[in-house]
This record gives structure tokens, C-alpha cells and sequence, in this order.
């Protein structure tokens, strides 16, 4: 059985946490680096100092005793001993507490009030090392067991060294210095951690508002509280740009909640109007004008009329669901749209005659085929060619235009009909489910128009979008209507 994972704190798991701890982690590894190398070199530095220290100070004795060192060493003088002891007791003090001479010949001199006893100096490697005319220091415990630097520089008259002077001073200062170093050192990280640290916080909750109040939007969103727009105060690019997109979001929800609900309105009354007059009709039938020899056959007739009116709506509904789900199937040939128009023109010819309507076909040029499916772009044809007759008076004209741009990228077909047109108000709507510009011109004769559902212009527009298409509606006041779809062609040789 495997143990939950601890969880961890909600300060952690946040957003602004997480922002907070990586900026902090990135700056504590790279102060730490820093700090790793300031404080080597500053320890580094305070030893260098601390020799040269030395060195300097064995300079000094080194030339005070060349003079009595070569008169000892030469034999010149017997009481050069005593001189060079008085020389070593005026420099012994607590910052150099072991000052010694070592001869060439091996004498060891000492001060007189030395008050440590030290090793034999002649085996200890700094004095060797001034004998080699080297320059060499070494950090041990002296015979009181304390930290000591030791160094030794040569003595030598007219370039020829007649002797060492072996000189040491205590580490605890340059401890205390190192750590006083370290210690403001210590002291800088911290500041600039906690700097660092206030910099995030603030930082990332610049970043994190708008993303928590984005948060809160959504929730509402997921509520159905789509009237709120957001406004999160964002300055970065990214979350203006989340913003306008989430807002934008809740527009299209807005207007596709309110487009379901009109389609669930439009689609009961569509639907009650055939209903209730099959009802009717079939309530007379039962209640004895099935015998009517006149009215018997022409409830029958109406039956079927209202009956064939369900299922073209109903097929319709269809056509547009398959369409605009993707799930008809959008087989791409090349077809000749200005043939199409020409075979829609013959299959409409007694139609518009009998409503007293002129249908005539335009071909600008010679356009090259589009990329769609004919059987669809018959549908397309057949549904604006029964809105132009079916509201162009009698007496009137319905043109199929077709011709391409000038790059031959795009086939645009127009069906122009003069009729009285459609109102500036109602013409953003012709597009809509079921919604229709005015009762029919025509209601008299065998093919007297009857008003449709409204869906034949939202299929055509959802065929042409289906092929990378568009489609656009224009009308003059009392000039007509023109229905224009722009489609792309077939690429050559495919």
C-alpha cells in the first residue's frame, strides 16, 4: 500500500508561490556563487595581506642587522652578539612574539626575554627557504599551541647572505578580520535575499491578480454569469490578450445561448403551426368529412401539404446540423459553377414561368472550376433561386451571375432578382434560423408560393463556409436583392 504524498502548503501550490520561490531560488544560487568567490578571494586577500605584513617587517629588521650579523659573522666585533640580541628584544612585542637569527654558519640567536620556547629554527622550512633566497611562509602551532604565521627573510651584505631572520605573528587577528568579512558578507546575502524576496512577492502578484480575477471570471462563466465582463487591470501583453479573449468568449456564449433559445422558439412555433393544422384537419376527417365528397379530398390534400412542409423542415434542420458539425461528408471536385447555374436555370424555367419571373445566366469570362461538392452546391443554387422567384412580383427578372477574380483564387456566384427588397433592419438577420423578410409575392395558381421556414439562406451560408467560402446580402430599398457566394477555386491538376 502506497503512502499519500505529504500535500503541500497552499502557499506552495499557488501560482504566486511558485513564481516567489523560483525568482528566490534562481538569486540565492547566484548570491551564493558570488558570495562562494568574494569570500574565498577576501580570505585569500586577508592571508596575502597578513604576509606581506610580515615580510615587510622582516624587511625592516633584516637591514638593521646586516650590519652587526657581518661583523659577527666576520668576527669583527665581539660584542656583535649583544647587538644583534638588543635589535631582536626593542621588535619582540605581542604582534610578533618569535623573532629569530639563524647564522650562515648555524648560530641561533635569541632575544633575551623570549618567553616561548620555540623548536630548533635551523630545520623549520621558512629559514630554509631565505637561505635558497626563496621568499616562503607556513601557518602552525608555535610551542604554546597557537596558531602562528611563520616567515623568514634573508640577511645579507653586498649580495652575499650571511643569515635568516625567522619572524612570526598570531592568526587570531587575521581569524577575526576574516570572520568580521564574512560576517558582513553573510549579512549583504541577507539583505539582498529578503530585497529579492519583497521584489517577487510584489512582482508576482502583479502577474497573479489578473490571472486570479481571470479565475473568478471563469468560475462565474461556469455559473452561467456571462453579463460580467472581465477587467483585470492586466499590463502584460499575454494577459491583456487572455482578457480580450475571455470576454470575447462570453460574447459568442451570450450570443449562442441566445441564438439556442431563438431556435428553440422559432422551431415550437414552426412546428405547432403544421401540427395543429394536421390536428384539425384529421379532427374534421373524423368527424364525418371523410364522406364530404369535397371537403374529404382536400383535407387530404392539405394533410400531405403540411405533412411534405414537416419533412423538408425537418430534413433541412438536418442538412444544416450535418453541415455545420462536420459530419457530412465534404467530398472536394472541381465543378463547373457556371454549367451548375445554367442546369438550375432549366430545372426553375416552368416554375418561373408560371409566377411570371424572367431567369436569366451571366458568365463573365470563362471561370475555372471551385472545390466543392456539386450535390451541395446544387442544394445552394436551388434554395436562392427559390427565394428570388418566390419574392420577385410578377412581371420581374432573377439573374445568375457567375464570374472570377482577378487572380482566378475565387468563383463568385450572384443571384440578382428585382424585387421589392429587404429593410436596412432586417437585412443582418436573412442569415438567421427561420427567420424571414416578408410573406411571399406570388400566392395564387398550382404552384402558389407558400412561406418557408426560414433555413434556405442559413444552409447556403453554412455550404459556403463548409468550402472556405462566404456569402453576403445586399438590398437597395425598393432596387431588389443580391445574394453573392465567393467560393475558392480547384487547385489545378487535382
Amino acid at each position: 500500500m502506497t503512502r499519500p504524498r505529504p500535500r503541500m502548503p497552499a502557499m506552495v501550490r499557488s501560482l504566486r508561490g511558485q513564481l516567489i520561490l523560483s525568482h528566490l531560488l534562481v538569486t540565492l544560487i547566484g548570491v551564493a556563487l558570488v558570495a562562494a568567490f568574494a569570500g574565498r578571494n577576501l580570505v585569500a586577500a586577508s592571508l596575502a595581506e597578513a604576509e606581506h605584513s610580515l615580510e615587510d617587517v622582516g624587511f625592516v629588521l633584516s637591514n638593521e642587522l646586516e650590519e652587526p650579523l657581518n661583523h659577527l659573522v666576520e668576527g669583527e666585533d665581539e660584542s656583535s652578539p649583544a647587538d644583534v640580541t638588543a635589535i631582536l628584544d626593542n621588535h619582540l612585542s605581542n604582534d610578533y612574539p618569535i623573532l629569530v637569527v639563524v647564522t650562515a654558519n648555524g648560530q641561533v640567536i635569541l632575544p633575551s626575554n623570549l618567553s616561548t620556547p620555540i623548536p630548533d629554527p635551523r630545520e623549520a622550512v621558512e629559514v630554509r627557504g631565505a637561505f635558497a633566497g626563496g621568499d616562503l611562509h607556513e601557518i602552525r602551532l608555535d610551542a604554546a599551541g597557537r596558531e602562528m604565521l611563520f616567515g623568514a627573510v634573508p640577511i645579507q651584505h653586498e649580495g652575499e647572505i650571511y643569515g635568516a631572520l625567522q619572524l612570526a605573528t598570531p592568526m587570531a587577528p587575521v581569524r577575526e578580520k576574516i570572520a568580521g568579512t564574512l560576517i558582513t558578507l553573510a549579512v549583504v546575502i541577507a539583505s539582498v535575499s529578503i530585497a529579492v524576496g519583497g521584489a517577487g512577492w510584489w512582482l508576482a502578484g502583479q502577474l497573479t491578480r489578473p490571472l486570479a480575477q481571470l479565475t473568478t471570471a471563469a468560475e462565474k462563466f461556469a455559473e452561467g454569469k456571462l453579463d460580467e465582463p472581465v477587467a483585470s487591470g492586466a499590463r502584460a501583453a499575454e494577459l491583456i490578450r487572455l482578457e480580450s479573449a475571455f470576454n470575447e468568449m462570453a460574447r459568442r456564449l451570450q450570443k449562442l445561448i441566445a441564438d439556442q433559445r431563438a431556435f428553440v422558439a422559432n422551431a415550437s412555433h414552426e412546428l405547432r403551426t403544421p401540427l395543429t393544422s394536421l390536428k384539425l384537419r384529421a379532427e374534421a376527417l373524423n368527424n364525418g368529412a371523410l364522406g364530404d365528397a369535397e371537403a374529404g379530398p382536400r383535407f387530404a390534400a392539405e394533410i400531405e401539404t403540411e405533412v411534405d412542409r414537416l419533412t423538408k423542415m425537418v430534413n433541412d434542420l438536418l442538412d444544416l446540423s450535418r453541415i455545420e458539425s462536420g459530419i457530412a461528408t465534404l467530398e472536394r471536385e472541381a465543378v463547373d459553377l457556371a454549367q451548375l447555374a445554367a442546369e438550375a436555370r432549366d430545372a426553375f424555367s416552368v416554375r418561373a414561368d408560371r409566377a411570371g419571373v424572367n431567369v436569366t445566366v451571366e458568365v463573365n469570362g470563362t471561370p475555372p472550376p471551385v472545390s466543392a461538392n456539386e450535390t451541395h452546391l446544387r442544394r445552394l443554387l436551388d434554395n436562392l433561386l427559390d427565394n428570388a422567384v418566390k419574392y420577385t412580383a410578377h412581371g420581374g427578372a432573377v439573374t445568375i451571375r457567375v464570374g472570377a477574380d482577378s487572380a482566378n483564387s475565387a468563383v463568385t456566384l450572384e443571384v440578382i432578382d428585382t424585387g421589392v427588397g429587404i429593410s436596412p433592419e432586417r437585412l443582418p438577420h436573412v442569415f438567421d434560423r427561420f427567420y424571414r423578410g416578408g410573406p411571399p409575392l406570388y400566392r395564387t395558381g398550382p404552384l402558389r408560393a407558400r412561406e418557408g421556414a426560414g433555413l434556405g439562406l442559413s444552409i447556403v451560408q453554412s455550404i459556403a463556409q463548409a468550402y472556405g467560402g462566404s456569402v453576403r446580402a445586399d438590398s437597395p430599398p425598393g432596387r431588389g436583392t443580391t445574394i453573392a457566394v465567393r467560393l475558392p477555386t480547384h487547385p489545378p491538376g487535382k
